[in-house]
């Protein structure tokens, strides 16, 4: 899936949307799921093609998921290790129980954390947010956020 942004373009691998989209929280006790985003920058276009899942270190509730900063960081380590630093953290990405998801003050909050606190290999950091029914994504460069709501197909 291909969602043109302010930046850069981003392509969504299909693994990634399958994935998401086993995380949809269609019941009322299914909790917030969350994890990393990883992938690749090849001129122009942002390739995001694996992210991290849940693990029992991480705190959800019904709405509300917080990571956990240690195996997130030994995957990121791991990967960027694994591809001769191809494959870089992108950001972050979790579910909302609503049809169409918007990012609350928190995710926001959250984002510009994020975007700030950590050494980052690009000039944005992206928020992916799960709903029911669609996608949002979000990208932020420090100053603005960009964001373009879609369907996923799986």
């Amino acid at each position: 899936m291909k969602v043109p942004l302010k930046k850069y373009e981003v392509e969504i691998a299909e693994n990634v949307l399958k994935a998401l989209s086993s995380f949809k929280q269609k019941g009322k006790n299914k909790f917030e799921a969350g994890g990393i985003l990883l992938g690749q920058v090849v001129k122009n276009t942002i390739y995001i093609t694996k992210l991290s899942f849940p693990n029992h270190l991480d705190k959800a509730k019904r709405t509300f998921f917080d990571r956990h900063k240690l195996p997130a960081q030994i995957i990121i380590n791991h990967e960027f290790s694994n591809s001769d630093g191809k494959t870089i953290y992108l950001g972050e990405w979790h579910t909302h129980p609503e049809l169409t998801p918007t990012p609350s003050s928190v995710d926001l909050k959250m984002l510009k954390q994020q975007f700030k606190m950590n050494r980052l290999n690009l000039d944005c950091i992206y928020l992916l947010i799960q709903g029911i029914n669609e996608l949002y994504l979000g990208e932020y460069d420090g100053k603005n956020i960009v964001s373009n709501n879609m369907k996923n197909p799986f």
